[in-house]
Protein backbone atom coordinates (compact mmCIF):
# COMPACT_ATOMS: atom_id res chain seq x y z
CA UNK A 1 0.00 0.00 0.00
CA UNK A 2 1.47 3.82 -0.62
CA UNK A 3 0.30 6.50 1.19
CA UNK A 4 0.18 10.17 -0.40
CA UNK A 5 2.29 12.67 0.28
CA UNK A 6 2.36 16.46 -0.14
CA UNK A 7 1.29 17.77 -3.63
CA UNK A 8 3.13 19.63 -6.00
CA UNK A 9 1.99 20.97 -9.07
CA UNK A 10 4.00 22.83 -11.50
CA UNK A 11 3.36 26.29 -12.93
CA UNK A 12 1.26 26.21 -16.25
CA UNK A 13 3.23 24.91 -18.73
CA UNK A 14 6.15 24.06 -17.20
CA UNK A 15 8.41 21.19 -18.71
CA UNK A 16 11.27 18.82 -17.57
CA UNK A 17 13.59 17.81 -20.22
CA UNK A 18 17.04 16.24 -20.50
CA UNK A 19 19.99 17.80 -21.73
CA UNK A 20 22.69 15.63 -21.87
CA UNK A 21 25.04 15.21 -25.23
CA UNK A 22 24.88 11.63 -26.84
CA UNK A 23 27.84 9.84 -29.21
CA UNK A 24 25.70 7.35 -30.96
CA UNK A 25 22.21 6.66 -31.41
CA UNK A 26 22.36 3.25 -30.01
CA UNK A 27 23.75 4.69 -26.52
CA UNK A 28 20.83 6.82 -25.86
CA UNK A 29 19.59 7.62 -22.47
CA UNK A 30 15.72 7.46 -21.56
CA UNK A 31 14.02 10.35 -23.29
CA UNK A 32 10.83 10.91 -21.77
CA UNK A 33 10.03 13.73 -24.34
CA UNK A 34 8.03 15.41 -22.04
CA UNK A 35 8.54 18.42 -24.92
CA UNK A 36 6.13 16.47 -27.30
CA UNK A 37 3.29 16.44 -25.30
CA UNK A 38 3.48 19.93 -23.87
CA UNK A 39 5.10 21.72 -26.70
CA UNK A 40 3.46 23.88 -29.35
CA UNK A 41 1.72 22.28 -32.52
CA UNK A 42 2.23 24.66 -35.19
CA UNK A 43 4.77 22.97 -38.09
CA UNK A 44 7.42 24.55 -39.87
CA UNK A 45 7.09 23.17 -42.92
CA UNK A 46 3.71 20.51 -43.77
CA UNK A 47 4.05 17.14 -44.51
CA UNK A 48 1.42 16.98 -46.61
CA UNK A 49 2.97 17.76 -50.40
CA UNK A 50 5.86 15.49 -49.53
CA UNK A 51 6.14 11.56 -50.94
CA UNK A 52 6.04 9.11 -48.53
CA UNK A 53 7.98 5.12 -48.82
CA UNK A 54 8.50 2.42 -46.32
CA UNK A 55 10.71 -0.62 -45.98
CA UNK A 56 9.81 -3.26 -43.55
CA UNK A 57 11.59 -5.65 -42.26
CA UNK A 58 10.29 -8.55 -39.98
CA UNK A 59 12.02 -11.87 -38.89
CA UNK A 60 10.19 -14.96 -37.22
CA UNK A 61 12.35 -17.29 -38.68
CA UNK A 62 15.86 -17.89 -37.58
CA UNK A 63 18.27 -20.85 -38.17
CA UNK A 64 18.05 -23.09 -35.11
CA UNK A 65 14.39 -23.12 -33.21
CA UNK A 66 15.50 -21.88 -29.85
CA UNK A 67 16.05 -18.31 -31.54
CA UNK A 68 12.26 -18.07 -33.65
CA UNK A 69 10.19 -15.39 -33.05
CA UNK A 70 6.43 -14.89 -33.07
CA UNK A 71 5.94 -11.27 -33.31
CA UNK A 72 8.41 -10.22 -36.15
CA UNK A 73 6.18 -10.76 -39.45
CA UNK A 74 3.01 -9.55 -37.36
CA UNK A 75 5.09 -6.20 -37.14
CA UNK A 76 5.68 -5.76 -40.30
CA UNK A 77 2.43 -6.96 -42.44
CA UNK A 78 0.48 -4.29 -39.60
CA UNK A 79 2.90 -1.66 -40.62
CA UNK A 80 2.56 -2.08 -44.32
CA UNK A 81 -0.99 -1.61 -44.00
CA UNK A 82 -0.84 1.78 -41.46
CA UNK A 83 2.01 2.89 -43.70
CA UNK A 84 -0.37 2.29 -47.34
CA UNK A 85 -3.39 3.86 -45.53
CA UNK A 86 -1.29 7.11 -44.72
CA UNK A 87 -0.79 7.42 -48.54
CA UNK A 88 2.56 5.64 -48.90
CA UNK A 89 3.99 5.79 -52.54
CA UNK A 90 5.25 2.81 -52.18
CA UNK A 91 6.45 0.11 -49.38
CA UNK A 92 8.99 -2.30 -49.73
CA UNK A 93 7.85 -5.25 -47.22
CA UNK A 94 10.77 -7.88 -46.76
CA UNK A 95 10.01 -10.99 -44.18
CA UNK A 96 11.80 -14.01 -43.07
CA UNK A 97 14.00 -15.66 -45.87
CA UNK A 98 13.38 -12.89 -48.13
CA UNK A 99 14.55 -10.04 -45.48
CA UNK A 100 18.45 -11.27 -46.48
CA UNK A 101 21.17 -8.57 -46.46
CA UNK A 102 21.46 -8.26 -50.53
CA UNK A 103 17.25 -7.74 -50.48
CA UNK A 104 17.68 -5.10 -48.04
CA UNK A 105 20.68 -3.41 -48.98
CA UNK A 106 18.89 -3.46 -52.51
CA UNK A 107 15.66 -2.09 -51.28
CA UNK A 108 16.99 0.52 -49.67
CA UNK A 109 19.07 1.86 -52.14
CA UNK A 110 16.30 2.36 -54.58
CA UNK A 111 13.85 4.06 -52.17
CA UNK A 112 17.07 6.74 -51.69
CA UNK A 113 17.22 6.93 -55.43
CA UNK A 114 13.31 7.52 -56.20
CA UNK A 115 12.99 9.95 -52.71
CA UNK A 116 13.43 13.42 -53.18
CA UNK A 117 14.02 16.67 -51.39
CA UNK A 118 11.47 16.73 -48.53
CA UNK A 119 10.69 13.27 -49.31
CA UNK A 120 10.11 10.54 -45.79
CA UNK A 121 11.40 7.00 -45.52
CA UNK A 122 10.35 5.02 -42.75
CA UNK A 123 12.42 2.11 -42.27
CA UNK A 124 11.31 -0.60 -40.02
CA UNK A 125 13.08 -3.22 -37.97
CA UNK A 126 11.80 -6.17 -36.06
CA UNK A 127 13.83 -9.17 -35.26
CA UNK A 128 16.38 -10.23 -33.58
CA UNK A 129 19.68 -7.53 -32.44
CA UNK A 130 23.06 -7.93 -30.80
CA UNK A 131 26.34 -6.89 -30.08
CA UNK A 132 29.90 -7.50 -31.35
CA UNK A 133 33.33 -6.25 -30.39
CA UNK A 134 34.24 -2.97 -32.13
CA UNK A 135 37.29 -3.68 -34.32
CA UNK A 136 40.30 -1.97 -33.04
CA UNK A 137 41.16 1.48 -34.20
CA UNK A 138 38.09 3.19 -34.77
CA UNK A 139 36.52 4.37 -31.53
CA UNK A 140 33.43 4.92 -32.00
CA UNK A 141 32.19 2.98 -28.81
CA UNK A 142 32.74 3.98 -25.10
CA UNK A 143 32.02 0.56 -24.21
CA UNK A 144 34.06 -1.41 -27.06
CA UNK A 145 31.04 -2.56 -28.73
CA UNK A 146 28.64 -2.31 -31.58
CA UNK A 147 25.51 -2.91 -31.67
CA UNK A 148 23.45 -5.14 -35.10
CA UNK A 149 20.58 -6.34 -36.88
CA UNK A 150 20.57 -10.09 -36.98
CA UNK A 151 18.97 -11.47 -39.88
CA UNK A 152 16.99 -14.51 -40.91
CA UNK A 153 19.91 -16.60 -42.84
CA UNK A 154 22.08 -15.11 -39.73
CA UNK A 155 25.12 -17.56 -38.64
CA UNK A 156 28.21 -16.40 -36.17
CA UNK A 157 31.01 -18.15 -38.88
CA UNK A 158 31.82 -18.08 -42.11
CA UNK A 159 29.67 -16.80 -44.72
CA UNK A 160 26.35 -16.94 -42.60
CA UNK A 161 28.11 -13.69 -40.77
CA UNK A 162 27.58 -11.75 -43.51
CA UNK A 163 23.71 -12.06 -42.79
CA UNK A 164 23.61 -8.95 -40.14
CA UNK A 165 23.46 -4.99 -40.44
CA UNK A 166 25.56 -3.39 -38.04
CA UNK A 167 24.90 0.19 -36.91
CA UNK A 168 28.10 1.90 -38.78
CA UNK A 169 26.45 0.68 -41.59
CA UNK A 170 22.83 1.84 -40.42
CA UNK A 171 25.07 5.00 -40.12
CA UNK A 172 26.24 5.09 -43.60
CA UNK A 173 22.76 4.76 -44.92
CA UNK A 174 21.17 7.23 -43.05
CA UNK A 175 23.56 9.61 -44.29
CA UNK A 176 23.57 9.03 -47.89
CA UNK A 177 19.74 10.19 -47.43
CA UNK A 178 19.96 12.90 -44.82
CA UNK A 179 22.68 14.43 -47.93
CA UNK A 180 19.90 14.09 -50.42
CA UNK A 181 17.27 15.93 -47.43
CA UNK A 182 15.31 12.85 -47.34
CA UNK A 183 13.27 12.34 -44.08
CA UNK A 184 13.69 9.23 -42.76
CA UNK A 185 11.99 7.97 -39.12
CA UNK A 186 13.56 4.71 -38.15
CA UNK A 187 11.93 2.16 -35.64
CA UNK A 188 14.29 -0.31 -34.08
CA UNK A 189 11.94 -2.77 -32.73
CA UNK A 190 14.77 -5.53 -31.14
CA UNK A 191 17.34 -5.47 -28.50
CA UNK A 192 20.79 -6.12 -27.72
CA UNK A 193 21.60 -7.08 -24.33
CA UNK A 194 20.26 -6.40 -20.75
CA UNK A 195 17.89 -7.37 -18.64
CA UNK A 196 14.19 -6.18 -17.35
CA UNK A 197 13.62 -3.94 -14.93
CA UNK A 198 11.70 -6.43 -12.36
CA UNK A 199 11.87 -10.20 -12.78
CA UNK A 200 9.51 -11.57 -15.55
CA UNK A 201 8.40 -15.03 -15.92
CA UNK A 202 10.08 -17.60 -17.64
CA UNK A 203 7.46 -17.39 -20.66
CA UNK A 204 8.47 -14.58 -22.07
CA UNK A 205 9.81 -14.31 -25.81
CA UNK A 206 12.54 -11.39 -25.99
CA UNK A 207 13.90 -9.84 -29.48
CA UNK A 208 18.10 -10.90 -28.38
CA UNK A 209 19.09 -13.74 -30.37
CA UNK A 210 20.85 -16.51 -28.34
CA UNK A 211 23.98 -17.06 -31.17
CA UNK A 212 27.43 -18.49 -30.43
CA UNK A 213 30.08 -16.02 -30.37
CA UNK A 214 31.25 -14.71 -33.80
CA UNK A 215 34.37 -16.37 -35.13
CA UNK A 216 35.37 -16.79 -38.35
CA UNK A 217 33.89 -13.40 -39.88
CA UNK A 218 33.69 -12.83 -43.05
CA UNK A 219 32.17 -9.06 -42.57
CA UNK A 220 34.46 -5.94 -43.19
CA UNK A 221 33.40 -2.35 -41.63
CA UNK A 222 32.88 0.90 -43.75
CA UNK A 223 35.03 3.61 -43.74
CA UNK A 224 36.28 4.39 -40.22
CA UNK A 225 35.39 7.65 -39.81
CA UNK A 226 31.72 6.57 -40.23
CA UNK A 227 32.75 5.07 -36.77
CA UNK A 228 32.63 8.66 -35.11
CA UNK A 229 29.20 10.09 -36.68
CA UNK A 230 26.46 10.73 -34.36
CA UNK A 231 23.10 11.46 -34.89
CA UNK A 232 23.63 15.34 -34.63
CA UNK A 233 25.33 15.07 -37.83
CA UNK A 234 22.36 14.01 -39.53
CA UNK A 235 19.84 16.79 -39.84
CA UNK A 236 17.02 14.41 -41.06
CA UNK A 237 16.70 11.40 -38.81
CA UNK A 238 14.07 10.66 -36.16
CA UNK A 239 15.59 7.34 -34.24
CA UNK A 240 13.31 5.19 -32.14
CA UNK A 241 13.99 1.96 -30.80
CA UNK A 242 12.68 -0.40 -28.62
CA UNK A 243 14.33 0.26 -25.15
CA UNK A 244 17.80 1.44 -24.13
CA UNK A 245 20.55 -0.87 -24.77
CA UNK A 246 20.98 -2.31 -21.23
CA UNK A 247 17.25 -3.84 -21.45
CA UNK A 248 15.26 -6.43 -23.19
CA UNK A 249 12.68 -5.95 -25.49
CA UNK A 250 9.70 -8.53 -24.95
CA UNK A 251 7.31 -9.72 -27.00
CA UNK A 252 3.64 -9.53 -26.43
CA UNK A 253 0.03 -10.49 -27.43
CA UNK A 254 -2.40 -7.50 -28.75
CA UNK A 255 -5.60 -7.95 -30.14
CA UNK A 256 -4.91 -11.79 -30.62
CA UNK A 257 -1.66 -11.61 -31.98
CA UNK A 258 2.18 -11.70 -30.96
CA UNK A 259 3.72 -8.34 -31.49
CA UNK A 260 6.29 -5.84 -30.82
CA UNK A 261 5.03 -2.73 -28.47
CA UNK A 262 7.08 -0.28 -30.63
CA UNK A 263 5.77 -1.54 -33.68
CA UNK A 264 2.45 -1.59 -32.58
CA UNK A 265 2.36 1.72 -31.50
CA UNK A 266 4.33 3.36 -33.89
CA UNK A 267 0.99 1.58 -36.43
CA UNK A 268 -1.25 2.90 -34.73
CA UNK A 269 0.53 6.25 -34.83
CA UNK A 270 0.33 6.12 -38.89
CA UNK A 271 -3.60 5.28 -38.19
CA UNK A 272 -4.04 8.89 -36.73
CA UNK A 273 -2.97 7.99 -32.93
CA UNK A 274 -0.61 10.53 -33.11
CA UNK A 275 -2.36 13.16 -34.21
CA UNK A 276 -3.45 15.41 -31.31
CA UNK A 277 -4.51 18.26 -33.17
CA UNK A 278 -6.50 16.43 -35.65
CA UNK A 279 -5.10 18.24 -38.36
CA UNK A 280 -4.13 14.60 -40.72
CA UNK A 281 -0.49 15.41 -40.13
CA UNK A 282 2.03 13.94 -37.13
CA UNK A 283 4.87 16.36 -35.51
CA UNK A 284 8.03 14.95 -33.93
CA UNK A 285 6.41 16.59 -30.85
CA UNK A 286 3.07 14.52 -31.81
CA UNK A 287 4.86 11.45 -32.34
CA UNK A 288 7.09 11.43 -29.15
CA UNK A 289 4.30 12.42 -27.05
CA UNK A 290 2.40 8.83 -28.30
CA UNK A 291 5.11 6.54 -28.55
CA UNK A 292 5.93 6.04 -24.87
CA UNK A 293 2.63 6.27 -23.05
CA UNK A 294 1.33 3.72 -26.18
CA UNK A 295 4.34 1.05 -25.46
CA UNK A 296 3.98 1.66 -21.64
CA UNK A 297 0.10 0.44 -21.67
CA UNK A 298 1.49 -2.71 -23.00
CA UNK A 299 3.93 -3.58 -20.77
CA UNK A 300 3.55 -2.54 -17.21
CA UNK A 301 6.42 0.20 -18.45
CA UNK A 302 9.26 -2.89 -18.50
CA UNK A 303 10.20 -1.48 -21.76
CA UNK A 304 10.72 2.47 -22.66
CA UNK A 305 11.41 3.52 -26.34
CA UNK A 306 14.76 5.12 -26.52
CA UNK A 307 14.22 8.59 -29.03
CA UNK A 308 16.56 10.59 -30.86
CA UNK A 309 17.25 13.47 -31.37
CA UNK A 310 16.29 14.72 -27.90
CA UNK A 311 15.07 18.04 -28.92
CA UNK A 312 12.02 17.17 -31.08
CA UNK A 313 10.97 19.25 -33.92
CA UNK A 314 7.79 20.77 -34.05
CA UNK A 315 8.33 20.30 -38.07
CA UNK A 316 5.19 17.49 -40.19
CA UNK A 317 6.79 14.53 -40.29
CA UNK A 318 4.02 12.50 -42.08
CA UNK A 319 0.41 12.15 -42.79
CA UNK A 320 -1.73 9.79 -40.90
CA UNK A 321 -4.47 7.98 -42.41
CA UNK A 322 -8.01 9.23 -42.59
CA UNK A 323 -9.57 5.72 -42.33
CA UNK A 324 -7.55 3.85 -39.74
CA UNK A 325 -7.90 2.99 -35.87
CA UNK A 326 -8.10 6.90 -35.04
CA UNK A 327 -10.26 7.87 -37.31
CA UNK A 328 -13.63 6.79 -36.35
CA UNK A 329 -13.37 9.58 -33.33
CA UNK A 330 -14.22 12.88 -34.19
CA UNK A 331 -11.93 15.82 -33.91
CA UNK A 332 -14.36 17.48 -31.64
CA UNK A 333 -14.74 14.92 -28.84
CA UNK A 334 -11.96 12.73 -26.60
CA UNK A 335 -14.43 9.70 -25.78
CA UNK A 336 -14.54 6.70 -27.35
CA UNK A 337 -15.98 3.01 -28.13
CA UNK A 338 -17.15 1.90 -24.31
CA UNK A 339 -16.46 -1.27 -25.32
CA UNK A 340 -13.11 -1.18 -26.99
CA UNK A 341 -10.05 -2.75 -25.29
CA UNK A 342 -7.39 -4.98 -25.24
CA UNK A 343 -9.40 -8.14 -25.11
CA UNK A 344 -10.06 -10.44 -22.17
CA UNK A 345 -8.34 -10.67 -19.46
CA UNK A 346 -6.36 -13.63 -19.86
CA UNK A 347 -5.48 -16.30 -16.72
CA UNK A 348 -3.30 -19.41 -16.46
CA UNK A 349 -4.03 -21.31 -13.28
CA UNK A 350 -1.78 -23.10 -11.69
CA UNK A 351 -2.51 -25.98 -8.86
CA UNK A 352 -5.86 -24.00 -8.37
CA UNK A 353 -9.67 -24.53 -8.70
CA UNK A 354 -10.75 -23.00 -12.17
CA UNK A 355 -14.13 -22.55 -11.19
CA UNK A 356 -13.29 -20.19 -8.61
CA UNK A 357 -12.82 -17.71 -11.52
CA UNK A 358 -15.19 -18.95 -13.97
CA UNK A 359 -17.77 -15.98 -13.49
CA UNK A 360 -15.63 -13.31 -13.76
CA UNK A 361 -16.69 -11.00 -16.85
CA UNK A 362 -14.13 -10.47 -18.71
CA UNK A 363 -11.91 -13.07 -17.68
CA UNK A 364 -10.60 -15.91 -19.40
CA UNK A 365 -9.07 -19.23 -18.09
CA UNK A 366 -5.95 -20.41 -20.95
CA UNK A 367 -4.13 -23.73 -20.31
CA UNK A 368 -0.88 -22.52 -21.51
CA UNK A 369 1.05 -19.77 -19.87
CA UNK A 370 3.14 -18.40 -22.45
CA UNK A 371 -0.17 -16.88 -23.42
CA UNK A 372 -1.83 -15.73 -20.34
CA UNK A 373 -1.85 -12.30 -18.56
CA UNK A 374 -1.49 -13.30 -15.52
CA UNK A 375 -0.24 -16.40 -13.70
CA UNK A 376 -2.32 -17.52 -10.49
CA UNK A 377 -0.16 -20.18 -8.38
CA UNK A 378 -2.76 -21.32 -6.11
CA UNK A 379 -0.40 -23.26 -3.77
CA UNK A 380 2.09 -20.28 -3.47
CA UNK A 381 -0.80 -17.47 -3.24
CA UNK A 382 0.92 -16.05 -5.70
CA UNK A 383 -0.44 -13.91 -9.02
CA UNK A 384 2.32 -12.73 -11.28
CA UNK A 385 1.53 -10.78 -14.60
CA UNK A 386 3.80 -12.53 -17.49
CA UNK A 387 5.77 -9.41 -18.35
CA UNK A 388 5.71 -7.07 -15.12
CA UNK A 389 6.49 -9.50 -12.38
CA UNK A 390 4.65 -10.60 -8.66
CA UNK A 391 1.70 -8.47 -8.78
CA UNK A 392 -0.46 -10.05 -5.73
CA UNK A 393 0.42 -12.26 -2.71
CA UNK A 394 -1.52 -14.19 -0.29
CA UNK A 395 -3.79 -14.44 -2.25
CA UNK A 396 -6.96 -17.55 -1.99
CA UNK A 397 -9.88 -18.59 -4.21
CA UNK A 398 -12.04 -15.90 -1.86
CA UNK A 399 -9.70 -12.60 -2.50
CA UNK A 400 -8.91 -13.48 -6.29
CA UNK A 401 -12.05 -12.36 -7.84
CA UNK A 402 -11.40 -8.45 -6.94
CA UNK A 403 -7.92 -9.19 -8.25
CA UNK A 404 -8.81 -10.35 -11.35
CA UNK A 405 -11.94 -7.47 -11.80
CA UNK A 406 -9.03 -4.83 -10.78
CA UNK A 407 -6.64 -6.19 -13.95
CA UNK A 408 -9.61 -6.67 -15.85
CA UNK A 409 -10.17 -2.97 -15.22
CA UNK A 410 -7.02 -2.01 -16.16
CA UNK A 411 -7.10 -3.78 -19.33
CA UNK A 412 -9.60 -1.20 -20.48
CA UNK A 413 -8.05 1.64 -18.92
CA UNK A 414 -4.62 1.18 -20.61
CA UNK A 415 -6.56 1.04 -24.12
CA UNK A 416 -8.07 4.44 -23.48
CA UNK A 417 -4.39 5.72 -21.90
CA UNK A 418 -3.19 4.14 -25.40
CA UNK A 419 -5.48 6.52 -27.33
CA UNK A 420 -4.56 9.98 -26.26
CA UNK A 421 -1.85 9.63 -23.98
CA UNK A 422 -0.53 12.04 -21.13
CA UNK A 423 3.62 11.44 -20.25
CA UNK A 424 3.54 9.87 -17.11
CA UNK A 425 7.01 8.74 -15.09
CA UNK A 426 8.46 7.53 -12.17
CA UNK A 427 11.16 9.27 -11.58
CA UNK A 428 13.10 7.05 -9.87
CA UNK A 429 12.40 4.52 -12.37
CA UNK A 430 10.22 1.37 -12.90
CA UNK A 431 11.98 -0.73 -10.12
CA UNK A 432 10.55 -2.48 -7.27
CA UNK A 433 9.60 -0.25 -4.32
CA UNK A 434 10.00 -2.26 -0.85
CA UNK A 435 8.74 -0.90 2.51
CA UNK A 436 9.77 2.53 3.36
CA UNK A 437 10.68 3.54 -0.37
CA UNK A 438 9.24 7.09 -1.73
CA UNK A 439 7.73 6.95 -4.95
CA UNK A 440 7.55 10.11 -6.87
CA UNK A 441 5.74 10.51 -10.00
CA UNK A 442 5.07 13.46 -12.62
CA UNK A 443 2.43 13.96 -15.18
CA UNK A 444 2.38 16.27 -18.07
CA UNK A 445 0.31 17.00 -21.35
CA UNK A 446 -3.02 17.32 -20.31
CA UNK A 447 -5.46 19.06 -22.27
CA UNK A 448 -8.75 18.79 -20.31
CA UNK A 449 -8.89 20.80 -16.61
CA UNK A 450 -10.13 18.64 -13.38
CA UNK A 451 -8.42 15.95 -12.05
CA UNK A 452 -9.46 12.32 -10.58
CA UNK A 453 -6.41 10.47 -9.23
CA UNK A 454 -6.99 7.13 -7.35
CA UNK A 455 -4.77 4.40 -6.42
CA UNK A 456 -5.39 0.46 -7.37
CA UNK A 457 -3.64 -1.49 -4.53
CA UNK A 458 -2.82 -5.36 -5.28
CA UNK A 459 -5.90 -6.81 -3.46
CA UNK A 460 -7.96 -4.58 -5.59
CA UNK A 461 -9.97 -2.04 -3.35
CA UNK A 462 -9.79 1.56 -4.29
CA UNK A 463 -7.89 4.74 -2.32
CA UNK A 464 -9.78 7.56 -3.43
CA UNK A 465 -6.88 10.87 -3.80
CA UNK A 466 -7.78 13.65 -5.16
CA UNK A 467 -9.95 15.95 -5.34
CA UNK A 468 -10.59 14.32 -1.82
CA UNK A 469 -13.26 15.45 0.66
CA UNK A 470 -10.18 16.99 2.70
CA UNK A 471 -9.11 18.82 0.13
CA UNK A 472 -12.00 20.97 -2.02
CA UNK A 473 -9.91 23.52 -3.01
CA UNK A 474 -8.89 21.09 -5.78
CA UNK A 475 -12.39 20.26 -6.93
CA UNK A 476 -12.27 23.12 -9.48
CA UNK A 477 -8.32 23.68 -9.86
CA UNK A 478 -7.23 23.62 -13.66
CA UNK A 479 -4.79 21.12 -14.05
CA UNK A 480 -4.29 21.41 -18.03
CA UNK A 481 -1.05 21.96 -19.65
CA UNK A 482 0.39 21.85 -15.82
CA UNK A 483 2.77 19.53 -14.44
CA UNK A 484 1.71 17.43 -11.56
CA UNK A 485 4.65 16.40 -9.43
CA UNK A 486 3.70 14.06 -5.67
CA UNK A 487 5.12 11.73 -3.35
CA UNK A 488 3.90 8.64 -1.97
CA UNK A 489 5.76 6.01 0.40
CA UNK A 490 5.51 2.24 0.56
CA UNK A 491 4.09 2.08 3.87
CA UNK A 492 2.58 -1.31 4.68
CA UNK A 493 1.11 -4.58 3.27
CA UNK A 494 -0.38 -5.73 0.55
CA UNK A 495 2.84 -5.64 -1.51
CA UNK A 496 2.55 -6.39 -5.44
CA UNK A 497 1.25 -4.13 -8.35
CA UNK A 498 -0.40 -1.01 -7.14
CA UNK A 499 -1.58 1.46 -10.08
CA UNK A 500 -2.35 5.23 -9.94
CA UNK A 501 -4.97 6.43 -12.10
CA UNK A 502 -5.58 9.81 -13.26
CA UNK A 503 -8.35 10.77 -15.50
CA UNK A 504 -8.61 14.43 -16.42
CA UNK A 505 -11.90 15.43 -17.85
CA UNK A 506 -13.60 18.98 -18.90
CA UNK A 507 -15.89 18.77 -16.16
CA UNK A 508 -15.96 17.94 -12.57
CA UNK A 509 -16.63 14.51 -11.83
CA UNK A 510 -18.62 14.54 -8.58
CA UNK A 511 -20.70 11.61 -8.59
CA UNK A 512 -17.31 9.35 -9.64
CA UNK A 513 -15.75 10.85 -6.40
CA UNK A 514 -18.37 10.06 -4.22
CA UNK A 515 -18.40 6.23 -5.89
CA UNK A 516 -14.80 5.99 -6.00
CA UNK A 517 -14.69 7.05 -1.91
CA UNK A 518 -17.26 4.03 -1.14
CA UNK A 519 -15.30 1.32 -2.62
CA UNK A 520 -12.41 1.23 0.03
CA UNK A 521 -12.85 -2.54 0.25
CA UNK A 522 -11.99 -5.07 -2.38
CA UNK A 523 -15.37 -6.29 -2.31
CA UNK A 524 -16.91 -2.73 -2.92
CA UNK A 525 -14.52 -1.75 -5.95
CA UNK A 526 -15.69 -5.07 -8.05
CA UNK A 527 -18.04 -3.08 -10.10
CA UNK A 528 -15.20 -0.32 -11.00
CA UNK A 529 -15.27 -0.70 -14.61
CA UNK A 530 -18.66 -0.56 -15.36
CA UNK A 531 -18.86 2.64 -13.52
CA UNK A 532 -16.30 4.01 -14.75
CA UNK A 533 -17.34 3.24 -18.54
CA UNK A 534 -20.81 4.34 -17.50
CA UNK A 535 -19.74 7.72 -15.76
CA UNK A 536 -17.63 8.60 -18.87
CA UNK A 537 -20.11 8.01 -21.53
CA UNK A 538 -20.03 10.68 -24.02
CA UNK A 539 -17.96 12.95 -22.17
CA UNK A 540 -14.21 14.24 -22.96
CA UNK A 541 -11.44 12.68 -21.22
CA UNK A 542 -7.99 11.65 -20.93
CA UNK A 543 -6.07 8.61 -18.92
CA UNK A 544 -3.32 7.75 -17.66
CA UNK A 545 -1.84 4.70 -15.33
CA UNK A 546 1.23 4.56 -13.71
CA UNK A 547 2.20 1.06 -12.77
CA UNK A 548 4.06 1.08 -9.34
CA UNK A 549 5.76 -2.36 -8.27
CA UNK A 550 6.56 -2.77 -4.09
CA UNK A 551 7.97 -5.07 -1.93
CA UNK A 552 10.61 -7.66 -2.14
CA UNK A 553 11.39 -9.90 -5.71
Amino acid sequence: MITIGSMQGAERGSVKSGNQSLARFWKALIVLALLAVTGPYGFVQSASAQNMYGLVIGIDDYIGEKNDLAGAVNDAVDIEKALKSAGAALVERLTNQDANKANITSAWERLVNQAGDGDVIVLTFSGHGSQEPEPEGRGGEKDGLNENFLLANYQPSGPGSLERIVDDEIFTWLKKADERGIRVIFIADSCHSGTMHRKATNNVRYRKGNFLKLVNDFFRYPDPDVAKLSVDDLNNVTFISATSDDRLTPEVEIDGQWRGALSWSFARALEGGADRNQDGEVSQFELLGFIIPAVHAQVERQQTPQILPITASSEGLFRVSRSGWQATFSASRIGRSRDADFGELRVAIVDGPANAIADIKGVSVVSDQARADLVWFARKGQIVHRIGGVVAENVTDKSIVPILTKWSTLKWLKSEMARDPISATLTKGNQRYERGSIVEIEMTGARLPYLTLFNMPPNGRVEFLIPGTNRPDLVRKNWANQTFRNSFRVDRPPFGAEHLVAIYTEEVLSELHTLLAAMSTPDKAINLKKILQEVLKDKKFQITVLDIYTGSE
